[in-house]
């Protein structure tokens, strides 16, 4: 059981029916990158192990806005479903969630929903192939970085600039 949360201006839970709620199930917010692996985890099994095209996957939870439409989509989803999010911002939702995913699509050239269902699935993979790239980037960095002659050469701009270079993106 979960409580979404209090509006700091009315004082009454949210979501709640004429100002009353009760305890509920985990939903919005908090379950949405919960709901995202679980559509990774099933689209990668579906892909893998039932690959009828026919077969569909519904993404949920957490969908408030056309972003969040589009990350179940990017993650395999056919389609995705939006319960609390009409809960807390009522059926007007569907049209502004509507318009930014086709905004979404348009920034990134994208003429149907097909033409990004599940583009994000190559890139997911193992935590020890993430240590072992992460490791090969930055010996290669280190291959082409030149090295400080001494302590002298060390200033607070330097130090941050090369420790920079030892994180990802």
């Amino acid at each position: 059981m979960s409580v979404m949360g209090i509006n700091l201006n009315t004082l009454r839970p949210e979501p709640c029916v004429e100002g009353y709620s009760t305890p509920g199930g985990y939903s919005s917010k908090a379950v949405h990158p919960i709901a995202l692996a679980k559509v990774l985890s099933i689209a990668q099994m579906m892909k893998s192990e039932f690959p009828d095209p026919t077969l569909s996957l519904s993404g949920i939870g957490g969908v408030e806005n056309g972003g969040h439409a589009a990350e179940f989509i990017l993650l395999g989803a056919n389609t995705v479903q939006v319960c609390t999010g009409v809960m807390m911002h009522g059926y007007g939702l569907v049209k502004q969630l509507c318009s930014e995913l086709q905004d979404f699509m348009v920034k990134h050239n994208f003429s149907s929903i097909e033409d990004f269902r599940g583009l994000s699935l190559q890139y997911f993979t193992t935590h020890t192939d993430l240590v072992r790239r992460q490791h090969e980037a930055i010996e290669q960095r280190k291959a082409v970085r030149r090295g400080l002659a001494s302590d002298k050469e060390w200033t607070g701009d330097g130090f941050v600039k090369e420790t920079e270079t030892m994180v990802s993106n």
